[in-house]
């Protein structure tokens, strides 16, 4: 038999669960909020950075960046056909990637472009 005492238990349990689930969800949301837009990071190459349409150098190809230019990086990816890191340069119409190793190592790469 069920009694009173049982139920404001079990209630009282299931509320702070709610409560707890809700609080890590908006420290989650928050934090992936607070990620910048783009990170600047400056080529290391003495030969340049080359621009591609796609994060893969068997795309098409824009032009290449400068040696010591600055770029704003908004994400990078290693879902790419050989795995390797490009980022994806920021607020670029239309959208350009350059492989990360044109730059210096990192010890926090820029946020994942396609998350999941």
């Amino acid at each position: 038999m069920t009694t009173p005492q049982s139920v404001l238990r079990k209630s009282a349990v299931l509320g702070a669960a709610l409560a707890l689930a809700g609080v890590t969800a908006t420290v989650q949301a928050q934090e992936a909020s607070a990620a910048p837009a783009y990170v600047n990071l400056t080529v290391a190459s003495p030969g340049g950075a080359p621009i591609y349409a796609k994060p893969t150098s068997s795309s098409t190809r824009y032009g290449k960046e400068p040696y010591k230019t600055t770029l704003r990086i908004q994400c990078s990816t290693t879902k790419t056909p050989s795995g390797a890191r490009w980022f994806r340069i920021y607020d670029s119409q239309p959208t350009a990637w350059v492989w990360s190793g044109h730059f210096p190592s990192l010890v926090h790469n820029p946020k994942e472009c396609f998350p999941g």
